[in-house]
This record gives structure tokens, sequence and C-alpha cells, in this order.
């Protein structure tokens, strides 16, 4: 018996073990400006060594190609779907995000979608990142006359920034905001010279502050302090490269779509004038599906997630809740808390369900509420505090919430709770 303890000990140490050090595969699928010197994903993958994170990449990245070449190329396609990826990076072509917005939404937009598209069949569970190039060192002066904002750096930076964040809002995927941390190296340190000799590569600096990016983006934490120093560069250079890789990445999670796209679980009870039954609002984010576990051994699984969820406890008393929630097969989280539920028997009303109140249209745009079947023409509205703002009288079954400013609310009437959307 005691052999047989050891071995199942033995046995979960290294279930843990393996759990803790299972690689990341990343795809990387752009043109010169990942390759460029030791290239991006070598230079990557160096980072994470140094913090004891394993990954491993591919990269195909042949020189000038686009998103539209990327999205008819075969060998491209095949490598998507040669295995399921845990990231999977998009580079466009240095020129084309920058252009005039009608032509990249011609040009770029539809092919970008196109390779979201083929990574998603393949794995849905794959997360998307955009890589953010920079703009060349002078602006584009082969296109300058044609339009004004690529005659200047900044300009062209200005231009590159706002396609790439427009391509990760619309495809629900991540951006790495390399071409900011361009930016802000130029601005706060000039002389570590990000180009190489032709004002568009990356030198080793430029690659190596993408790499820094990268691993902002990818492991959502710095950096600083990574013992990984590409050739040529530095302790002190390599220092300020990591923290302006990180401070750009963690100032605008929300425009990198990072925050909006992350998974969120989190639930409220609301302390409601009728307590004939509990009332649980759901703030998870990003979800498509919810599980709850209402600690007396009952359950109930959430798919529309504006629904507020009524549990009725057998008895008074502490009860742990928990919530799960889900997206898709590809990520999950957990919250529980604790809540003493104080449960008033004598307001049940017996006949309740034969006297259905109908309450539409339910989100209103215009404030108008229809309420059917209701016994009082009084009822109180309340917020989502459980505090009651006001209270209304029924009109020939309307009732009149034009005076609400948007958002959801409760409606209290014949001792029932009932939730309203004003949109």
């Amino acid at each position: 018996m005691k052999i047989k303890i050891i071995i199942l000990y033995i046995a979960l140490i290294l279930c843990k073990s393996s759990l803790f050090s299972q690689s990341k595969s990343i795809l990387f699928i752009g043109n010169s400006y990942t390759y460029y010197n030791e290239g991006l994903p070598t230079a990557l993958k160096n980072i994470a060594t140094s913090f004891d994170q394993e990954i491993s990449t591919e990269m195909i990245a042949p020189g000038g190609f686009s998103f539209q070449s990327h999205s008819t190329n075969q060998t491209s396609l095949d490598l998507i779907n040669s295995r399921n990826w845990d990231y999977v990076v998009l580079q466009e072509q240095s020129q084309k995000p920058s252009f005039p917005p009608s032509q990249v939404a011609n040009e770029v937009y539809p092919y970008a979608e196109s390779l979201c598209n083929t990574i998603r069949q393949n794995d849905i569970c794959s997360q998307i990142i955009f890589f953010m190039t920079w703009g060349h060192k002078y602006g584009d002066q082969s296109n300058c006359q044609n339009y004004q904002p690529l005659c200047t750096y900044q300009g062209m930076q200005w231009r590159l920034r706002q396609s790439y964040v427009e391509m990760a809002e619309n495809n629900d995927a991540w951006l790495s905001p390399v071409g900011m941390a361009f930016a802000k190296i130029i601005e706060t340190n000039p002389e570590i010279e990000l180009y190489s000799a032709d004002n568009s590569h990356p030198s080793v600096y430029g690659t190596y502050l993408a790499a820094c990016t990268f691993y902002s983006t990818i492991f959502h934490k710095s950096p600083v302090g990574s013992t990984y120093i590409s050739s040529g560069i530095n302790v002190n250079q390599a220092e300020i490269l990591q923290n302006a890789a990180w401070s750009v990445f963690a100032d605008s999670l929300d425009t990198w779509n990072i925050d909006t796209t992350k998974l969120r679980v989190d639930f409220e009870y609301l302390t409601l004038l009728s307590n004939t039954e509990s009332y649980f609002l759901n703030s998870s984010q990003n979800a498509d599906s919810c599980y709850w576990q209402f600690g007396d051994d009952e359950d109930f699984w959430q798919y529309d997630m504006n629904e507020l969820v009524t549990h009725l406890y057998p008895e008074s008393g502490n009860y742990e809740v928990c919530l799960t929630a889900y997206k898709g097969n590809c990520d999950s989280e957990k919250i529980c808390k604790n809540y003493y539920i104080s449960i008033d028997y004598s307001l049940i009303d017996e006949n309740s369900a034969k006297n259905k109140i109908n309450i539409y249209p339910n989100p209103s745009s215009d404030g108008i509420i229809f309420i059917e079947n209701a016994k009082n023409k009084s009822c109180s509205i309340i917020d989502l505090s459980g505090r009651i703002i006001c209270k209304k009288e029924l009109e020939n079954q309307k009732l009149n919430l034009s005076d609400l400013s948007k958002g959801i609310y409760f409606i209290e009437i014949d001792s029932k709770i009932y939730k309203i959307h004003l949109k």
C-alpha cells in the first residue's frame, strides 16, 4: 500500500510539473520585418526562456509579402493548418496599412479577415495577434506625393496605428503595439538607433524592442530583468528598451484590445425588496456561457448574459455561490462568494405562475414599457445597487421610463422583481 501511495505521489508531481512547463506555440506570418536580424521569433523565445517560460515558434515571412499574398499562398495556409496554435501573429507589408483609409479598407482589411477566418477554422481557440509595425524613419517618400500624412515618420506612424487598431477590433484579436514602442524610444531615447541603414527595416535594437513588446503582449508580464540581451546591445540599453515595451503595452490595454477580449468572471447578490427569491446579477465579460452552483446542490447553466438569475433556497442560511464563466472551449474562470441568504416564505404567492406578468418591449429604446396582468398599478423602480430611485403608476398598462438614463433597472410590482433594459 505504501509503495502504491509513493508511486501515485510521484505521478502527481510529474503531472503537475508537466502542466507548469507546457510550451506555448506561436506562428509568425509576415515578411522581412519579422525575420530581420536574428529573427523576431528567436529573440522572443530567448527572452521567454530567461524567465523559465517555454515557447515553440514557426515563421513564414517571405520578403515583401502582404496579407493578400499569404491569404492565397498554399505554404502559408498549410502551415496555419499544420497544428493547433496557441497564438498566430499577423504582420502586414510595411506600407499598406498607412495608405488612405479607403485604400486600406479595400486592399488590407478583406485579407486580414480572410486570414483570421482561416486561423479560426483550424482552431477556434487560437489567439490572433496583429503586429503593429513602425513608420519609416523619414516617412514613406515614395508615396508622399499621393498622400500627405506619409511625408513624415509621425504621419505614417499615426496611420499605421489607426489601421492596426481597427483590424484588431474588427477581428476580435489582440494588438502588439510595437510601432508605438518605437515611437516612445524615438521620443525619449533618440540616441538608440532602431533602424537599419535603409531607414525602414529594424536594427538589432529595433528587433529586440519588438521582441520585448511581444513578450509583454503574450505573457502580460514585464520583460524588465530579462537576462537575454541581443548581441551588440549593452545592459543599460536593454533595460531602456524593456521598460519602453512594457510601459507602452500596459498603458493602453483597452486600445490594444487585450482587456476588451479577456474573459472575466464576477457576479453580485442583489438585496431587493422581495425576498421570496434570491437575485444574482452576472457581470462576467466576454463569456458565452456560465455555470452557476448555488451552494445547495442546485445548479444552472446561463446562456443569456443579460438575464437576471433567480434562485429559491430551501431555507435561510450561509451558502457558497460559485460561478464559472466559459469562452467557448478555449478558456474558463471561476469565482466563489459566501452569502447569508434570508428567505421569508410568507411572501410566496402560490398562484404567481398562473398570473405571470408580461413586460415588453424589453429592451426598450424609447422608455415606454407595457406591463400586462399586473394586479397593482403602483410599482417601484430599482437600480443595480438595490436602491429604489422612484415610484411610478401604470397608465393603461403603460409605464413611462423615458426620464431615466440608459441602463439596466428592476421593476418591483405585485411583490415580484423584473429586470428591464433601457437602450
